[in-house]
Formats: structure tokens, C-alpha cells, sequence
């Protein structure tokens, strides 16, 4: 579906990859079985460790986070954690009668939202990780939960609601044909389902269709097409179901257009596009005369979220975010309250949640010293009122700050990066943390990260860098990293490396490169394609091999060959290329201890990648050791297995790395790892 999910709701402690934290020497113990594994890492407890935080407040789950406010304002659902698994709960919005909604016991509940009828929450939920999501509908009153997509092997989420019709929710999945997502109407009061749109896979021109858009009437208006030969992509426009389909606007993969919705009376659209420039401007045009008006746009940074008026449809306020979040108001009806509101706290915000009337907000403060600190604003009297801190325990401990910058790469090219360093850091460069973020089309933010900050706790300084190919920052800087995986986009870590050495910042000799994802495959890269450079790396979720890991995406990726063509190296015309970029390849330049970490239902990357990477390692004689989660996917849902890696991790670093600190790690109950 071309109409985005709101990510403001989900599990917000940063990442739900969860990890790291470090200290001074020590030694590996012999294992306790057996042939084939390799040492668990021996933890060596060091002085002070007692002042540290703990690893539970860091990567633990919040204790309340994500609320959202019911259409009528009368109430607050939100997510807190019973039993260590999160669960949807619910209180009047004075904060009294709180009351648990959802029981479940396994991977928790943390993508959800009220339905527009105020009686029903809706919430996407898969099994084991394997993103088979189920569409899941809660009646508030009595607790009842109706599985509305209850089909084995099938992925389904919303992609659409209408104030207008309360008890329609347009729904997507891919029943028919695990590579292409057709779209239903879904009547919560029967739950019956309504076929609106069949997709049709591939078109007799031989493109395949990626999606589709619905109206303010909810009804099927847009489609967007790809050309599998060269990656254009093209979106298609209709004045109403069932009639002619008319291009809208056909565009390269080295461009952006992304429909934000359709006017409220149906005859404009607003959409983002970067076809005349480097970063995304915010247009409207009027599908009756063509006429195309801009109406938001920043230089340095990419749209990254558009607030519309509740009753009008039209824009009233638009984010950037280059090195710090940054808010263009559009609407001089709500300048007065984005003005209280960003005198109120220091901290970057949005507005998470409001009522139908759009008299109640719910406001979110991000920090480095907090995932989210939330207050409710009424709007007629002005006042603000505490609702909850998601991690509250944090407010016991003095946090690191963190530093926003442009590291200058080699060839000139700039890199907005962030640099986290231990309270009250002495002189001298320290033992530093290259952490890689994932993608690799995402990119870090400023703000709270449970990993940065448990590093610096512990002694590192941190390095996070928005390599080319890093998103938000103009297509300029995101087509820069095309073919680019294990050249530029390493070049530019390793870049960011050699700074933080020419500063003084980062002791050569205690460099770790660390990351998920992406991040896990440039950890692999960097120890392999520049060994002198780290002592330790860790790799989470992160492909080992470009060609076997493009194999073995998920189906519903497939449509979306074209663009990886692009921007990893086509499988044949490339083949030697990503064979030279493959860390698998080079194993024999690897000479520093490995943590490899792996999720066994990871549909992304799957357990293969990190499998072969590991007997490749072994065979060499490398010291590595071998996490396997086996109900996780891409990703850690689960507290018991986020706080598991967090003690894994820092224990392996701290056993690798000459003057850190570590607190005691002792194994954490209930977690699934396998020591492999």
C-alpha cells in the first residue's frame, strides 16, 4: 500500500535490536560440552560496576509507552509490560481506572491503534518473527479478541481508516500470492471481509504492481507499477473504482514520489517528490487542471512527516530532520500551540495522538536522556498535563550527551554523524564503538539510543555515522551509495574512524565495530576489508554473502528486484562485483574475536547467512562466538532475549576491549539462545 503506517506507536526504546556494553580483558572458559561450540565468554568483574546502569533499565521493557487517545478523548490506551511481555491496557485520560486489555504471554503486542468507532482497538501481531503479521481486533468493553486474518502463512496489516466510516478498515495481505498484497474491505462489526482490489501480479507490459492507494471514501484510486527491466517506477491515478487507470507520474529509481493522500473532496493530491531537487518538497496538484503548487520544502533534509487538519485534509505542518528535528508549520491556526510547545521542554516533539475533535493531544518529548517523555495538551485551555515517562528509572542516572556533527569523508563528502562520550570523559582517546545502523536505506537520529548510552556508561565513546545510502538527507546523498556496499558506504565508516583517531578521540588499538542488519553486514565488511582497524566485531542479523542473501529474501520482496539491482548490484551483470564485496569471501583477512548473533525465524536474513559465516570463521581458526535466538526473527521482541544479547555482548566486549567497564552477567531466565 503506498499509505504509511504510523511508526509512533511501536516499541520506541530506539531499536528492538538490543545489545551492547563492554570492559577490560579477561579469559575465555573452556567450553562446558562440546565438540563443535565454540567458549562462553568468561566475565572478570571490574571495580565500580555497581555505579553503572543497569543493563535491565536500558534494554528492559519501558514501563508504559505508545498511548493513543480515543476518538471521543475519554480514554488512553497505551502498552505496558505484564509478566515482562507488553500488553495493551487501558485508563481514563486522568490517568485513573487503568485496566488490561490483551493477555498475551509470548512476543507482546506493540503496533496497534484505536479503530474510529472508539469501541474497538486494532493490533498487527506475527508468531515467532517470521512478519506473518495477523490483523487483530479488541473490543474495549468486554476484552474479546477476533483474529480478522486468521490464514496460516499469510502477511496483513491496515493500511487505511475514515473518520467518516467508523467501522471500515481497509485491509492488505497477501492470501492469494505470497509476492503481491491485495486490498479488502473489513467490516468490524462482522468481520467480514470484502474483496476491493485483486492485485494482478504482473501487467501484459510486463510490469509488476507494488501497491495500492485509497481516497478519503476509502475507495481504490491509486496503484503504483514497477518496471522489473529498469526499476521505473509509475503511479497510476483513476477517478473511481472500476474506470480507466491514467499515469500520474512515472519516475527512475533514483528518484522520489510518495503520495501522502488524496483531498478531502478527492480532486488534488499531496505528495512528496524530489524530481526537481535533491531533497523531497512537500506539492499539491489539482488532478482537474494540473496545476501543481509547493507547498513545504528544507535544503539540507528529506520530508520526514506530514500532519494533516483532521476535518479540512489539508497539510498544516511539516518535519525535517538533518542533524536535529526541525518543524515548518503551515496552518497560523495551530502556530500558537506548536509555539507552547516547543517552549515547554527542550527536548525534540510531536504530537503522537489526538481526539476526533482534535481539542486533546497527546505530545511526545524525545531526548537523549529519554525514548519518550509524554504529556497531555488541551488545546482550548492551553494546559499541559503530565501523562507518563516510558522509562522512568532512567531519571536516576546522570545519561551521556550526545553530539551532533559533520564528519568530512576523504573525497570531501559530508557526513552527518553523532558522537556519544562517557560522562565526564578524561583526557586521551578512548576505547570507541563504531556503531553501524541498519538499512542501510534508514539512517541514526538524534536522540536516546539504549546502545550509545549503555557503551558510554561503560567507557566507550560512541561513533554513529550517516554513511552514503543513509535516507533523509536528499537523493544526492542516497544514490551516492548505490552499488556502494562494502566500497563508498564502508569508506565512509572507515572515514569516520579515522577522525575520531586525527581527534584524539579513539585509541587505535581499542576500536569495535558493531551493528544489526546493514549494520551486521558492514561489521563484517570492516573486519574483513580493513583488519587492521577494529579489535572486536559484532554482527547482529546482518547478511555474510550479497548474492545468497538477495536469493533469499522474502517473496514479497521480489517485486522490488529492480531496485536492489540498483542499489546492491544486479545478481548476474554484478555477480563477480558482489562476489568481491561478500565478507564470506575474504574470511582468511579476519583476525579479531567475533560475536555473531542470529534470529532463527529471520525472513530478512536468514539463519543461513550467519551460519555459513560462522563455520567459514572456524575453519580459518578465528575466535568467534555464536548466538542463535529461536523464537526470534529480525529483530528482538522478547525482554528475556533483549536483556540475554545485552549481557552477551558486554561480557564479550568487555573480555576484548583494555579499560572498560562491565557489570556481572549471569544468564538471563526464560531467554531461547543457543550457543552455537
Amino acid at each position: 500500500m503506498i499509505t504509511r503506517t504510523d511508526l509512533t506507536v511501536l516499541f520506541a526504546i530506539a531499536t528492538l535490536f538490543a545489545a551492547a556494553s563492554c570492559g577490560q580483558q579477561g579469559t575465555p572458559a573452556v567450553p562446558e560440552d562440546g565438540a563443535g561450540r565454540d567458549t562462553v565468554v568468561q566475565h572478570v568483574a571490574s571495580e565500580g560496576s555497581e555505579d553503572l546502569i543497569p543493563r535491565r533499565v536500558l534494554f528492559g521493557n519501558p514501563e508504559r509507552i505508545g498511548p493513543q487517545l480515543s476518538p471521543d478523548g475519554g480514554m488512553i490506551a497505551y502498552i505496558a509490560p505484564v509478566d515482562s511481555v507488553l500488553n495493551l491496557w487501558v485508563m481514563n485520560v486522568d490517568g485513573s481506572g487503568p485496566r488490561q486489555l490483551t493477555f498475551d504471554t509470548n512476543r507482546g503486542v506493540t503496533d496497534y491503534f484505536w479503530a474510529k468507532n472508539g469501541s474497538d482497538i486494532l493490533y498487527m501481531q506475527d508468531r515467532a518473527g517470521e512478519e506473518n503479521t495477523h490483523v487483530y481486533r479488541l473490543d474495549v468493553e468486554t476484552g474479546e479478541v477476533t483474529d480478522l486474518t486468521p490464514f496460516e502463512g499469510v502477511r496483513a496489516y491496515v493500511s487505511d481508516t475514515d473518520r467518516d466510516r467508523p467501522n471500515t478498515v481497509i485491509i492488505e495481505m497477501n492470501r492469494n500470492d505470497p509476492m503481491f498484497f491485495d486490498v479488502y474491505s473489513c467490516d468490524l462489526v462482522s468481520g467480514d471481509l470484502t474483496l476491493l482490489e485483486e492485485n494482478p501480479g504482473t501487467l501484459e507490459n510486463g510490469e509488476m504492481v507494488l501497491g495500492f492507494m485509497t481516497d478519503q471514501d476509502l475507495s481504490v484510486r491509486g496503484m503504483a507499477t514497477i518496471d522489473p527491466a529498469d526499476g521505473t517506477i509509475t503511479f497510476f491515478l483513476r477517478d473511481s473504482p472500476g474506470s480507466e487507470w491514467k499515469d500520474f507520474v512515472s519516475f527512475s529509481a533514483l528518484d522520489t514520489v510518495q503520495p501522502e493522500r488524496f483531498s478531502e473532496d478527492g480532486t488534488g493530491i499531496y505528495y512528496q517528490s524530489n524530481l526537481e531537487s535533491n531533497t523531497t518538497k512537500l506539492l499539491y496538484q489539482d488532478l482537474v487542471t494540473g496545476d501543481v503548487t509547493e507547498i513545504a520544502h528544507d535544503s539540507l533534509a528529506d520530508i520526514g512527516a506530514v500532519s494533516f487538519d483532521p476535518f479540512t485534509g489539508r497539510p498544516r505542518a511539516v518535519s525535517f530532520h538533518y542533524l536535529r528535528r526541525n518543524v515548518q508549520v503551515l496552518d497560523p491556526s495551530i502556530s500558537a500551540d506548536y509555539d507552547l510547545l516547543g517552549e515547554f521542554n527542550p527536548g525534540d516533539f510531536g504530537v503522537v495522538s489526538s481526539d476526533l475533535a482534535d481539542s486533546t493531544w497527546i505530545v511526545a518529548y524525545f531526548t537523549p536522556q529519554s525514548p519518550a517523555v509524554y504529556y497531555v495538551y488541551d488545546r482550548t485551555t492551553g494546559e499541559m498535563s503530565f501523562l507518563f515517562n516510558a522509562i522512568p528509572a532512567l531519571d536516576e542516572y546522570r545519561l551521556a550527551e550526545v553530539r551532533p556533527l559533520i564528519i568530512e569523508a576523504t573525497d570531501g563528502w559530508p557526513l552527518p554523524s553523532y558522537l556519544t562520550l562517557p560522562r565526564d570523559a578524561g583526557e586521551g582517546p578512548l576505547p570507541m564503538v563504531l556503531y553501524v545502523h541498519g538499512g542501510p536505506w534508514a539512517r541514526d537520529f538524534y536522540g536516546y539510543d539504549p546502545f550509545a548510552q549503555m557503551l558510554a556508561d561503560r567507557g566507550f565513546a560512541v561513533l554513529q555515522v550517516n554513511f552514503r545510502a543513509s535516507a533523509g538527507f536528499g537523493k544526492d546523498h542516497l544514490n551516492a551509495g548505490n552499488r556502494e556496499w562494502g566500497g563508498l558506504m564502508q569508506d565512509d565508516l572507515t572515514d569516520g574512524v579515522r577522525w575520531a583517531i586525527a581527534e584524539g578521540i579513539a585509541d587505535p588499538a581499542r576500536i569495535v565495530i558493531m551493528g544489526g542488519s546493514y549494520g551486521g553486514y558492514a561489521t563484517l565488511a570492516g573486519v574483513a576489508f580493513t583488519p587492521d582497524l577494529y579489535c572486536a566485531g559484532v554482527d547482529f542479523f546482518g547478511p555474510s554473502n550479497l548474492i545468497t542473501f538477495r536469493e533469499t529474501v522474502p517473496p514479497y520482496w521480489r517485486p522490488l528486484d529492480a531496485l536492489m539491482d540498483i542499489r546492491i548490484g544486479d545478481l548476474e551483470e554484478d555477480s563477480l562485483m558482489l562476489e568481491e564485496r561478500s565478507p564470506l569471501n575474504f574470511v582468511e583477512n579476519i583476525r579479531v574475536p567475533m560475536l555473531i548473533v542470529q534470529g532463527a525465524n529471520d525472513s530478512r536474513v536468514v539463519q543461513a547467512e550467519s551460519d555459513q559465516m560462522v563455520q567459514a570463521l572456524r575453519e580459518n581458526g578465528n575466535e568467534v562466538y555464536y548466538l542463535v535466538y529461536e523464537n526470534e526473527g529480525h529483530g528482538f521482541a522478547i525482554e528475556a532475549n533483549r536483556l540475554e544479547f545485552a549481557g552477551r555482548v558486554e561480557e564479550f566486549l568487555f573480555n576484548h576491549v583494555q579499560g572498560v567497564e562491565c557489570q556481572m552477567y549471569e544468564g538471563i531466565p526464560n531467554s531461547t539462545v543457543q550457543v552455537r
